[in-house]
């Protein structure tokens, strides 16, 4: 059985958390490392028992606490080469890196994690399912519209998680951002 739950989504940070009997895997983590920890503990899951990282894109609210929350721990990261090569640069701590093409498959522990990609402003932004024994469960954060592509890779999933903090009106008229 697969169990989730958010952990934040949102401008402030996005990060959630992932297991199946064996496997804990965290998705993204733009909170701080205290914060994560915080809520990863408020959830019933120890931060020390985390299997690996998965991540969707390189974009601070969903990276910015990856580097302190690795200095305690030895964790795999997995991520599109573009995006780890992005975060990477901003890494001090020694983490274990795992890449990945978008439209490839992998396993983290007993979960098969596909992914495939999502229409947004980042270097190689990805949405996930990740498959248990008998269920499914797809991921997509910070998409800008849902592709044909997009529905065929999620239909079937027994549970689908949608962050979609994007609006491309609002990032056109911000002068800040590119």
């Amino acid at each position: 059985m697969l169990q989730f739950a958010v952990l934040g989504s949102g401008s402030a940070g996005n990060s959630a958390v992932l297991c199946s009997r064996q496997t804990r895997i965290l998705i993204d983590a733009g909170l701080s490392a205290k914060q994560l920890c915080l809520r990863l503990e408020k959830v019933g899951i120890d931060p020390d028992s985390l299997d690996g990282v998965v991540l969707t894109h390189e974009h601070s609210d969903h990276v910015s606490g990856l580097d302190v929350f690795c200095r305690k721990r030895k964790l795999e990261i997995y991520g599109c080469s573009h995006t780890c090569a992005v975060v990477r640069e901003s890494m001090k701590s020694e983490v274990q890196w795992r890449q990945f093409e978008a439209g490839n498959s992998f396993r983290v522990g007993d979960i098969e994690v596909e992914s495939f990609s999502i229409p947004h402003d980042a270097v190689d932004p990805v949405g996930f399912v990740f498959r248990g024994q008998r269920q499914a469960l797809g991921f997509v954060s910070d998409i800008g519209q849902v592709t044909g592509m997009v529905k065929h890779r999620l239909a079937g999933v027994n549970t689908l998680f949608v962050e979609a903090n994007y609006d491309e009106a609002m990032l056109q008229e911000d002068l800040r951002s590119p």
